[in-house]
C-alpha cells in the first residue's frame, strides 16, 4: 500500500518531466512515454525568457531569507527558552497568534509599510518582510527547552560568554531543527509568487514564479512544452536541496520539539 501511495505522489512529477520532453503538438497527449524527445524545449525555455535571471533572484532571496531567519529565530527561541523576563509568556503567545493571520489579511498594510520605508521594487522589499515567522521561533524554543543545561554550564566553566555558549554549543547542536526549517524556509520563498508580484514591478527583480507566470500569460499563444520545460528547470534547486538534506530531515522532524 505504501508503494502505491508513493507512486501516486511521484506520478505528477513524472508527467511533468515527460511532458516537457514532448513536441508542441503532442504536449497534452496522455502517453506515459513520448514518441520523440524534444530537448530543444529546455534550450528555448532558458534562452527565450527571463528565466536565468529570475532563478538567480530566487536563489539570492531564498538563501538570504533562510540564513537570516535561522539566525534571528534561533536567538529568539533561545531567549524565550532560557531567560526569565517580564511579559515573556505574553510575548510568546502574541508571536504564536500571528500564525493564525494569513498573508492576504495583512498584505495591504504590509505593502503600505514597505512602500513608506522605501523598500518597494527592491531586493530588500522581497527579503525583509519574509524573514519574520513565528513558526521558526516556536520550534527553536521547544528544542532549547529540552536542551541539556549541563552543556551550557560546561561552556561557562570554560570561560565562554553567553553569546559564545550559544554560538559555539547550542546553535551547532541545533541541526535537528535547522535542517527542516532550512528546507521549509527555502521552499516557501522559492515558491513565493503573490508577495513578489505585489512588491516588484521591475522585470530585473522577477523571481522564478513570476517568470513562469509570464511564460503562460505573455501573449495570445502559450507554448506549453516550453513552459513545462521551464518548470522542470525551476524545480531542480528544490530537488537538489531535498536530496542533500534528506538524511537529516526525518531526524529533524522527530527531534524538533513536537512530542
Amino acid at each position: 500500500m505504501g508503494l502505491v501511495f508513493g507512486l501516486l505522489l511521484i506520478f505528477p512529477v513524472y508527467m511533468l518531466v515527460i511532458s516537457s520532453l514532448r513536441a508542441e503538438t503532442t504536449v497534452f497527449d496522455f502517453n506515459l512515454l513520448p514518441t520523440e524527445f524534444e530537448l530543444a524545449n529546455f534550450k528555448d525555455a532558458w534562452s527565450n525568457s527571463s528565466l536565468p535571471r529570475s532563478i538567480l533572484n530566487s536563489l539570492f532571496v531564498s538563501i538570504t531569507v533562510t540564513v537570516v531567519a535561522l539566525l534571528f529565530h534561533s536567538m529568539s527561541g533561545y531567549a524565550l527558552a532560557r531567560f526569565n523576563f517580564p511579559g515573556k509568556s505574553v510575548i510568546f503567545a502574541w508571536m504564536l497568534s500571528t500564525l493564525m493571520v494569513p498573508l492576504t489579511v495583512i498584505m495591504i498594510p504590509l505593502y503600505l509599510v514597505t512602500k513608506d520605508l522605501g523598500l518597494s521594487n527592491s531586493y530588500a522589499g522581497l527579503i525583509v518582510p519574509s524573514i519574520f515567522n513565528a513558526y521558526g521561533i516556536f520550534l527553536f524554543r521547544q528544542f532549547y527547552r529540552d536542551f541539556p543545561k549541563e552543556l551550557e554550564e560546561a561552556g561557562y566553566m570554560e570561560g565562554l560568554s553567553l553569546a559564545g555558549t550559544f554560538f559555539r554549543i547550542a546553535l551547532p547542536l541545533s541541526v535537528p531543527v535547522i535542517v527542516p526549517l532550512t528546507i521549509g524556509f527555502f521552499l516557501a520563498n522559492w515558491n513565493a509568487y503573490l508577495w513578489p508580484l505585489i512588491i516588484t514591478q521591475d522585470e530585473k527583480l522577477w523571481v522564478v514564479q513570476q517568470a513562469l507566470a509570464h511564460l503562460v500569460g505573455g501573449g495570445y499563444f502559450t507554448p506549453w512544452n516550453v513552459v513545462l520545460a521551464a518548470a522542470v528547470i525551476a524545480a531542480i534547486p528544490t530537488f537538489i536541496l531535498f536530496f542533500v538534506a534528506q538524511r537529516y530531515l526525518v531526524e529533524g522532524i522527530k527531534m524538533s520539539g513536537i512530542k
